[in-house]
């Protein structure tokens, strides 16, 4: 398959809905996931997580990401998720969540390369579709396995890898080394992914050039707002750094979003989930934290409306 562009958005728990991928698109996003999905779930056919796996056509190319610790339940998830027209499939083996790696899922896979190989030429075998990885250096912060784990993978047939160099113990502390990107890159033949300290346009550029790498995957960056992929992509294509987006701009964001999450789950449910995005994008405002404090407990879009230009009537200097 062929991608227009080198600007992914990460697979996010909870994060990585239909409505937010649609704004990561519309800034820029080259490619989507789904958010993190359990295999086992899948091939057990549990509903709830099913119903995850819903995509829409306007949003292709897009991939699928599932974690899991046996070959036989990916295997079936696979075959499942498949059915759903994804344009491929993603194994994540670097998730640092301790409900995740309890069940020897995510970046406990680090610890044992060989139930990892088992487990890529699992989907590899069940699915016409590309199947892809994402790892990190390993499970401590000395005990890397990342370049093993690269090489079984393209062995085992997998189509390309995100790599974020962390090990399981950093978490998200310290700062990821990139030369370690350059090194995976070096040794194998499949693209590249490369994700970890992506801030600013600037970051992304200098990830591609200094790795090698073939893309640049944007996660907790986008989370504070998807406008970062409009300024990477103007910066890349035209060598402009766009400004921040003023709070007007923010403002019409944030509507646009929570308006997305309650045709999407219904109001109750959406703006429920749209706290968390509210924190976010209000970070940095004057006034902000009070902003916060009142936006964490609304239960309708017309509370967003109401506090919002309350808040235009209290900062017309800034607004």
């Amino acid at each position: 398959m062929t991608i227009d562009g080198r600007l992914f958005l990460a697979p996010l728990a909870g994060i990585s809905n239909y409505p937010f991928r649609w704004l990561a698109r519309k800034y820029g996003a080259s490619f989507c996931y789904t958010e993190m999905i359990s295999a086992d779930a899948v091939a057990r056919n549990q509903e709830k997580t099913v119903r995850m796996l819903d995509m829409v056509p306007d949003e292709h190319p897009i991939g699928v990401q599932l974690f899991g610790a046996s070959p036989e339940y990916v295997a079936g998830a696979v075959k499942v998720v498949e059915s759903f027209g994804p344009d491929l499939i993603d194994l994540n083996m670097g998730c640092p969540v301790k409900k995740v790696v309890r069940k020897n899922g995510g970046a406990a896979l680090l610890k044992n390369p060989a139930l990892a190989g088992e487990i890529m030429s699992a989907a590899v075998e069940n699915s016409s579709l590309p199947i892809t990885i994402k790892i990190r250096t390993g499970w401590y912060k000395d005990s890397d396995t990342y370049l093993e784990i690269g090489k079984i993978a393209e062995k085992a047939g997998i189509s390309a890898i995100t790599y974020h160099p962390r090990s399981r113990s950093d978490s998200y502390k310290n700062r990821s080394d990139w030369s370690k990107i350059t090194l995976l890159k070096r040794e194998v033949s499949i693209p590249i992914i490369g994700n970890g300290d992506i801030k600013t346009p600037q970051d992304a550029r200098s990830m591609l050039f200094q790795t090698g790498c073939d893309a640049v995957m944007i996660g907790r960056a986008a989370m504070r707002s998807p406008y970062i992929f409009r300024q990477i992509k103007e910066y890349f294509e035209n060598g402009i750094l766009l400004p921040e987006m003023t709070i007007r701009e923010t403002v019409e964001l944030i509507l646009e979003h929570a308006g997305l999450m309650v045709k999407q789950f219904g109001e109750r449910v959406g703006i429920t989930m749209m706290r968390k995005h509210l924190a976010w994008y209000t970070r940095g405002m004057r006034g902000g934290a009070d902003l916060r404090r009142r936006l964490f407990s609304v239960e309708t879009y017309k509370d967003i409306c109401k506090l919002f230009d309350e808040y235009k009537l209290n900062r017309k200097a800034v607004f």
